[in-house]
């Protein structure tokens, strides 16, 4: 059973007010129907959908375990967040588990399961899976998502505004494949939950953050969501953060070279609103599709 209690603004039921997913659109078809074809439904949204996707952006982090300057999906503690080490080249499948299982607030979802569903797709040995595959193992559970590419645009803002929203986005980080002028298909995928606004610590250090869940961050065979707490204040109390990993904002942004995403929406209709009324309407073509992720610009 699906939970939307992180997506939520005040209730866990704004969400469920939206009208059912018809069936056209859950249907399979070709790449390009499916890819954005739920962008002509905005006319079936609801009233009440409108109220929660206004009130999202300023969504309090009050009540959450996280300092204050923390911006976070999901709610704390992160001793309750079930993660678990990676195989190798298995990153894709376990960002797909951890974002699910955080999203449904129990561990239903196994990394085996996406790595058997892909069957061929994934080779350990070459690199793992294609990063698009995630996109549609999510829209066939129901979700609203696409690969996306923010390299056009000002990803920070669309990055941050998503968490405000409440949506996880699976970001592929470590450039790995270089074709002609784009960095393509990068080597690495996580789940990026949480941002701060700039802050200063006890040592006097200007910080500005992004955190993240990396199913082999410190290393190979760990992923433990405590061992990003630290104490920044200086009282002597270790306080929680969002992930198992912290970056600077200028680490991620250099990290985050290939700029593609994959959102992650309670279902299609309110990824579509979103995408349509942050980027307007796209189509794209197979080389965006399949290889360097749909080039989104904000409008």
């Amino acid at each position: 059973m699906r939970h939307l209690d992180a997506y939520s603004c005040g209730t866990a039921t704004d969400f469920h007010r939206l009208p059912p997913l018809r069936p056209s659109i859950r249907a399979s078809g070709s790449p390009y129907h499916m890819y954005f074809s739920q962008l002509t439904l905005q006319a079936e949204y609801t009233s009440s959908f409108k109220m929660c996707q206004n009130t999202q952006g300023a969504h309090s982090m009050t009540g959450q375990s996280f300092p204050s300057p923390v911006h976070s999906v999901f709610a704390g503690p992160t001793s309750a967040w079930p993660l678990y080490p990676q195989g190798k080249n298995e990153c894709s499948f376990y960002a797909l588990a951890h974002a699910l299982n955080l999203l449904d607030g129990a561990s239903e979802y196994h990394p085996d399961t996406f790595r058997r569903e892909v069957g061929l797709f994934f080779q350990r040995d070459m690199g793992g899976t294609l990063p698009p595959l995630k996109a549609l193992q999510l829209r066939k559970r129901g979700y609203g998502s696409h690969y996306g590419n923010l390299s056009h645009t000002d990803s920070e803002s669309v990055l941050k505004t998503l968490i405000d929203m409440h949506v996880p986005v699976i970001v592929d980080i470590y450039g790995a494949v270089q074709f002609e002028t784009t960095r393509i298909y990068g080597r690495h995928a996580v789940v990026l939950v949480g941002y701060s606004d700039a802050y200063t610590d006890a040592s006097g250090v200007l910080r500005r953050e992004f955190y993240l869940i990396d199913s082999e961050w410190p290393s190979f065979g760990r992923c433990n969501a405590t061992d990003n707490n630290v104490d920044r204040d200086g009282d002597g109390i270790v306080e929680d953060y969002p992930g198992n990993r912290t970056l600077s904002h200028s680490e991620f942004m250099t990290l985050h070279t290939t700029r593609t995403y994959t959102p992650i929406f309670p279902d299609a209709l309110s990824h579509a609103r979103w995408y349509n009324d942050t980027f307007g309407w796209h189509r794209p073509s197979f080389y965006e599709y399949w290889v360097s992720g749909s080039v989104d610009r904000v409008k």
